[in-house]
């Protein structure tokens, strides 16, 4: 928890805190602009928050930049640390006396802290936890009818895994999310192979059609099969994976072969004689061009032309020597083919059929098992996302039976008479917070603070901050009840609040009792004062 804030811009400059309630007290006149929600903030600041910076450039132009020096207690043990606005973007750990030692990342120091308090919460960072329940004056984060967003454009579906995760009930969600994740990647994979033709893309139409297909071409194998040979011979030798793989690189051989004979047909028809060239047409038309200069760019290219002509002779020498290999490679495999399959001489006709046949059948297979494939991610995507939305459901409706309860107990102990209490509706993707009998400002955020103050004693939330306009316009009773509830929680809650002479004796003792610091229009927060600058 935190011990200590130092500061050499504060007119007190130390500041003590302690567990449980902590008060930032205002006076009884309730004075603005004295730094009660300036400390509220640098305590969001010293906690990893960032909108003292953005939000407090009044202090920075007006002090400069300055650093603050804090203390977290951790089982008895002290942290001393140091965050300032020249580099908000790092922590200094610090010795006893406030000496920096080593600097670390302000989000590295933020999942130390998540560890220090103990919450054991898998992908919730400590700023999404706590952020939202430190309402400050300047943060965004109070609308009333929006209890779970940090700021008004976040989406409400964010807003409740968080509020799931902050519960502890993601891991059965994240399981099954993960899974479809994984499905989906696969079935991404697949539908990217079929755009770029790695592998063939068929519909369910194509799908029948194949099977068909596939039915019809066994049948023709198995009578060519009995045509060409004895019963004694098992088709399934014959056609093996070594034909077909066989028979493959045959195919790519070929292909090759018939390559590179385009290429020595181009080659051949390149290869010409030299011809005598003949300017007289030339002369007739242009009597005054010079035919000697025309005659020398001549040579020079036959000059070329004859270097090029070794060259492409050359080349024909290569592509010849190419195609004899490729064609002693495709003898070859036709003597392996032979070899394995030795049919009688009248079955030889039927080979090249038999081993056609079977390449068909592999590919027309290949297609229907891609179908079959993607038809099946599709099926098991369709059945565990119904089954996340389920599980995601039971946990949502689990959430909000507890926080409903909740309000119900709290809302009775702020309001003696009868009153319907708030309700907070929440699905999948959105949720509601409705509260009917009084609608007025001041209800308004008595039912905000009630809210938190759930959340905060049903969860591992580290700490509530409350800035004091919240207080302004809430029921005299109501803000005694809700005093009497922080300071029965033994978590740290800060708050800022003033004009505490309007409440009961008892309420006034326990703000007193609490308090960590008390400002006036004469006692500010710094020891500069820039609220009227004609002074």
């Amino acid at each position: 928890m935190l011990k200590e804030i130092r500061c050499e811009k504060f007119k007190n400059k130390i500041i003590k805190f302690h567990s449980g309630l902590n008060v930032v007290l205002g006076d009884n006149e309730g004075s603005n602009s004295i730094g009660k929600s300036t400390l509220l903030m640098i305590i969001d600041f010293i906690y990893g928050g960032n909108t003292y910076i953005s939000h407090n450039k009044d202090a920075i132009t007006n002090l400069g930049h300055h650093e603050f020096y804090f203390m977290l207690e951790f089982e008895e043990k002290q942290f001393y640390f140091c965050r300032g606005t020249e580099q908000p973007d790092v922590v200094f750990k610090c010795k006893e006396n406030y000496e920096k030692q080593s600097e670390i990342k302000v989000g590295d120091y933020c999942r130390d802290l998540k560890g220090r308090y103990g919450m054991a919460i898998k992908d919730l960072s400590f700023r999404s936890a706590v952020s939202l329940f430190s309402r400050v004056w300047g943060k965004e984060n109070y609308e009333v009818k929006k209890p779970l967003h940090s700021v008004s454009a976040e989406k409400s579906l964010d807003t409740i895994t968080r509020l799931i995760k902050l519960f502890n009930q993601f891991d059965k969600i994240e399981k099954e999310d993960n899974e479809i994740k994984k499905l989906n990647e696969t079935k991404t994979v697949i539908q990217k192979a079929n755009k770029m033709n790695v592998i063939p893309k068929i519909t369910k139409t194509v799908y029948k059609n194949n099977i068909k297909e596939i039915d019809k071409l066994n049948q023709e194998l198995e009578k060519l099969s009995k045509s060409a040979f004895s019963p004694a011979i098992n088709i399934s030798e014959i056609i093996s994976d070594e034909i077909l793989d066989l028979r493959d690189k045959k195919k790519i051989l070929m292909d090759q072969r018939d390559y590179y004979k385009s290429r020595l047909n181009r080659t051949n028809k390149t290869i010409s004689s030299s011809k005598e060239l003949r300017f007289e047409s030339l002369v007739n038309f242009f009597p005054n061009v010079n035919t000697k200069k025309i005659e020398k760019i001549e040579e020079f290219h036959e000059g070329i032309s004859s270097i090029l002509s070794n060259e492409i002779k050359k080349a024909k020498k290569e592509l010849s020597k190419k195609i004899s290999t490729l064609e002693e490679e495709i003898g070859e495999i036709n003597q392996r083919l032979e070899n394995i399959l030795n049919p009688h001489e009248e079955a030889s006709i039927y080979i090249d059929r038999l081993v056609e046949i079977a390449s068909i059948l592999k590919n027309l297979q290949l297609q229907n098992g891609y179908y079959k494939n993607l038809a099946s991610l599709s099926e098991d995507i369709e059945v565990k996302s119904i089954k996340l939305t389920e599980i995601k459901e039971e946990i949502v409706n689990q959430i909000e039976e507890t926080i409903n309860f909740e309000l119900r107990q709290f809302y009775k102990l702020v309001h003696n008479e009868h009153r319907n209490p708030p309700i907070l509706k929440l699905s999948t993707n959105k949720y509601e917070y409705k509260f009917v009998d009084n609608t007025g400002t001041g209800n308004a955020y008595a039912i905000l603070i009630i809210f938190d103050l759930v959340i905060f004693t049903s969860t591992v939330l580290p700490f509530i901050i409350h800035d004091s306009f919240l207080f302004k316009n809430i029921e005299k009773t109501v803000v005694e009840e809700i005093i009497k509830i922080y300071s029965s929680i033994d978590k740290q809650t800060f708050i800022a609040i003033d004009v505490i002479k309007i409440f009961d004796g008892n309420i006034q003792t326990i703000l007193e009792n609490n308090k960590v610091i008390q400002l006036d229009k004469d006692n500010l927060l710094f020891v500069a004062d820039w609220r009227d600058k004609t002074k």
